[in-house]
């Protein structure tokens, strides 16, 4: 990828007496968008040296061009234009890699990346000729290698209209590809070589070709036409030696891909063909390699085939001529070393090396850009003057720039572009020349939440993981720098300094991984550089203190006779017991207890220092007597001061109390599988086997298990293994359970049927065994399975079948097919809600009821009889429209003109 190049000239630095600062930009998308272009012969080509310049009063540009990919920036190249746009009438010779160097007038110059052209054509005219074959000739070559068309475009040779070019179609006729490895013959790429007469020779022999590119893929055309005879003649072929006349490596190939290497050789008789590998052993076809006379597939290449040498071997006659091919991978994008600091300082008259430890697979092409590189004294011209910059020793082999005798005003930011087929990367390095200075080491150290930097004093907690840094400084920067460790510090430190030399600096960082009272102490920090061959060095020390913020805690033990739960000390009636807190910290901290007034037991301080974990802890400790304090309660809290803070921290109060002793009783094993809930004695092969055994005591039981085959002939119970069976342990005051679980299915581990498992619980007081009988089942599980899925099923099927009735009961009802009443008992099962409705039939004008609503005069009559039938007339109120009789009707007014009935519905015979 092309990179933005932005040159400038630090002026802040004061490192030139000129105040200009230039930055030239090369517009890095136009590059790429332009890496190659197409154009056809006889169109304008019009190339931007795209770019911007700001600072400088004069701008200069030059056009470059080259036959091939610069391997210098001096040699191979021609002059082509002086404008900043290159325009111009494509021809063919303007083909070639372009590339443009802007300078300005204080001194900076830029070369952009290139640009290859590829002016494009196709004239083909056809060239005709007849030959004849002599048979004395070992060697007839018909040529097709002038051919006037770019791109390249792609040959076939055909005989008689047939193609003769396949690369397995014989050793006799052979299209030229590759490498031609013997002159004699005058031989060149696309030729056809006819070897050892032969009368079927004679024929009609085309060099058709069709076009590549842009403008002219597909076409076609024939180049040559060659009408070849074999002349009348009984005259011998003399026996020659055996000459590989060319070679082809096939490309270069891509990992994974195959390739086919070939070779074409003369000799009288005919040649036999043998592929060997770099140790001459011959090789035939395999998973690796497909052999095939003249040539060699190599199947699935590996990045470890790079540069792999095959060797071609032809025989005949008793001679052989032996030809190395070597395999070639495709190049691969070239890589700097982006770990690399990308400045350098030194000092007038220093040599300067740029060196970028660029990795690269393929032959890359070096460019370098920077402070106008025309102003530094070449080396190979052996001059100096006044004005220059320094002595300038290119090398574009390796990407190495060597500036020798380098001034002040050389100072400025050069860059290294290279590429290759792969692509193209960019680096730069900022090159700083100022006067001598002598070492200087500082401590650079930073701060974090777990440490403190004062000047050159650290403080850190204890467990703390940070980095201790300390900067060397001075011109030329120092080769060097080092951390000396306390003598009490573990070796492990001094190994983890890691040093860089960044931005003219030299940084040591020495990695502190948990931080321990062994790491306290003074460390020496040393850093030196050479000032007219004097060396400088400058020493500073740094003091780490470890330090820890107080921390009091529970401390209390867990012992034969006592039950530790949280804040809760449970002792045993008739035993003493100890309960007691621990102050943790660095310094030292102090700790302090609260009790009430009724308080008990004996109080005592007791100060330990861990010499393995590099701790100081200080403890209270309480003895009680049962007989004498049945019940106590105290709080515990500790102080310590760091770096003139002061620190405090107290734990919840800590409860004691007596409990009477008791042996483990109500001992008892649970079988807590799936199974379980059907019979408690079964476990399935498919399911994990899962026991609880549990105990009621005081102090809290211990569990060991146990079991036994009842069918094996031993009939002994033996311990469980931690291996294949898992147990877990519960403990609350007076009551304790251990589950028991295999590490897999009851099947990985059984392989009988009948089992016993034996629990023992046992505490100071005594031991109490319990035995529990558990039969490994192969059926148990599927048939718990077998009857879920019958449950299930039977429930579907019956909620199936009620949803099916009544959808059909609710589909007899609104078809109209059957009244809700007309159903029985069934009616019960239809909700007011699943009734269908009528349709409407009120007249929305007069209020009435109109037959012209209805289309389905019959079905009109029913519903209208259905509707009147709810209410009951009396004739001697309809007998009088106009008297209204509360006690008979017991609807408005209203609602009695609502229901009054419209004569012309039963104008109609049909309704009526």
């Amino acid at each position: 990828m092309y990179l933005i190049i932005l040159l400038s000239y630090i002026t802040s630095l004061a490192f030139s007496s000129d105040p200009a600062e230039v930055f030239i930009t090369v517009d890095e998308r136009y590059f790429k968008q332009n890496a190659e272009i197409n154009i056809r012969s006889g169109t304008n080509l019009d190339i931007d040296c795209a770019s911007t310049v700001i600072g400088s009063s004069t701008v200069n540009y030059k056009w470059y061009r080259s036959k091939t990919p610069y391997t210098s920036q001096k040699d191979q190249r021609v002059q082509v234009s002086q404008q900043k746009n290159l325009i111009a009438l494509a021809e063919p010779s303007h083909s070639g890699y372009y590339m443009c160097l802007i300078s300005s007038a204080e001194g900076y110059s830029v070369f952009t990346p290139v640009i290859h052209v590829i002016i494009e054509y196709f004239d083909i005219v056809t060239e005709q000729d007849q030959v004849t074959i002599e048979p004395y000739e070992k060697v007839f070559v018909l040529k097709c290698s002038h051919i006037n068309a770019n791109p390249p475009p792609v040959v076939t040779w055909k005989k008689d209209g047939i193609d003769v070019t396949n690369i397995n179609s014989g050793s006799n006729v052979m299209h030229v590809t590759g490498k031609v490895v013997d002159k004699q013959y005058n031989i060149e790429v696309n030729d056809l070589l006819l070897l050892n007469y032969q009368d079927t020779f004679a024929g009609t022999y085309t060099c058709d070709v069709e076009g590549t590119g842009t403008y002219f893929r597909g076409r076609t055309s024939v180049a040559k036409s060659y009408s070849v005879k074999t002349a009348a003649s009984n005259s011998l072929m003399p026996d020659n030696s055996t000459r590989i006349l060319f070679i082809d490596n096939g490309g270069k190939p891509r990992v994974g891909e195959s390739v086919t290497l070939r070779c074409g050789a003369s000799g009288y008789p005919t040649p036999n063909y043998e592929w060997q590998d770099t140790n001459n052993v011959k090789l035939t076809t395999s998973d690796v390699y497909d052999v095939l006379e003249t040539s060699m597939v190599v199947k699935s290449i590996k990045v470890s085939d790079d540069n792999e040498e095959y060797k071609c071997a032809a025989l005949s006659g008793g001679t052989k001529s032996v030809e190395p091919i070597r395999l070639t991978l495709s190049d691969m994008k070239p890589q700097f070393n982006k770990s690399m600091d990308n400045s350098q300082y030194n000092i007038p008259g220093a040599t300067v090396i740029i060196d970028f430890g660029l990795k690269v697979k393929g032959n890359p092409i070096y460019l370098w850009n920077g402070i106008n590189l025309a102003q530094f004294v070449m080396s190979e011209d052996g001059s100096t003057s006044d004005h220059s910059r320094g002595v300038l020793a290119m090398n574009f082999d390796d990407g190495i720039l060597t500036i020798e005798n380098i001034q002040k005003n050389a100072s400025g930011i050069f860059q290294c572009i290279a590429y290759n087929e792969a692509g193209m990367v960019t680096q730069y390095k900022t090159v700083i020349i100022r006067d001598a200075q002598p070492a200087e080491v500082a401590h650079t150290t930073q701060s974090n939440e777990d440490i403190t930097v004062l000047g050159n004093n650290i403080h850190s907690v204890r467990g703390a993981n940070f980095t201790m840094q300390c900067t060397g400084s001075g011109n030329p920067t120092p080769s060097d720098i080092t951390i000396d460790v306390p003598d009490s510090s573990s070796a492990s430190v001094t190994s983890s300094l890691v040093k860089v030399n960044k931005e003219g600096k030299y940084i040591g960082n020495l990695l502190i991984d948990k931080v321990s009272e062994a790491y306290a102490g003074n460390y020496s920090c040393c850093t030196h550089n050479y000032v007219a061959g004097q060396k400088n060095e400058a020493c500073i020390t740094i003091n780490l203190a470890v330090e820890e913020r107080v921390t009091v805690t529970q401390n209390s033990p867990d012992t034969d006779y006592t039950l530790v739960i949280g804040n809760m000390v449970y002792g045993t009636e008739g035993y003493p017991l100890s309960a007691s807190c621990k102050a943790t910290g660095l310094p030292r901290p102090t700790i302090s207890i609260t009790r009430s007034e009724n308080s008990c037991g004996t109080v005592s301080t007791i100060t330990k220092s861990n010499d393995i974990e590099f701790t100081d802890q200080r403890i209270i400790q309480v003895d009680y007597e049962s007989d004498d304090c049945p019940t106590d309660e105290f709080q515990c809290c500790g102080e310590n001061t760091i770096q003139g803070t002061p620190y405090e921290h107290c734990y919840e109060a800590i409860a004691v109390s007596f409990v009477k002793g008791a042996e483990p009783h109500e001992v008892r094993i649970e079988n807590i599988g799936t199974l379980a809930l059907d019979d408690s004695s079964l476990v399935s092969l498919m399911e994990t086997l899962s026991l609880n055994c549990s105990a009621k005591s005081f102090p809290e039981s211990t569990f060991t298990w146990e079991y036994r085959n009842t069918g094996s002939s031993a009939n002994v119970f033996q311990p469980l293994d931690n291996l294949n069976f898992q147990t877990s342990l519960t403990k609350t005051k007076g009551f304790t359970f251990s589950i028991l679980n295999t590490d897999g299915v009851a099947g990985d581990f059984f392989t009988g049927t009948n089992y016993e498992f034996k629990c023992t619980a046992k505490n100071v007081f005594g031991g109490t065994s319990v035995i529990k009988r558990i039969q490994i089942t192969t059926s148990a599980a599927n048939e718990v399975s077998a009857n879920v899925y019958l449950s299930v099923g039977i429930v579907l099927f019956v909620l199936a079948l009620i949803i099916i009735l009544i959808m059909y009961i609710f589909f007899l009802i609104s078809s109209g097919k059957k009244n809700k009443s007309e159903l029985g008992c069934m009616r019960h099962c239809i909700c007011k809600c699943c009734e269908p409705k009528d349709p409407p039939v009120v007249d929305l004008v007069e209020d009435t009821y109109n037959t012209s609503v209805y289309t389905d005069k019959s079905m009109s009559m029913r519903n209208l009889d259905a509707f009147f039938r709810q209410f009951k007339f009396d004739d001697d109120v309809f007998a009088n429209p106009g008297a209204y009789n509360a006690e008979h009707d017991p609807y408005t007014p209203d609602h009695r003109r609502r229901y009054s009935l419209n004569s012309a519905v039963y104008k109609d015979p049909d309704v009526v």
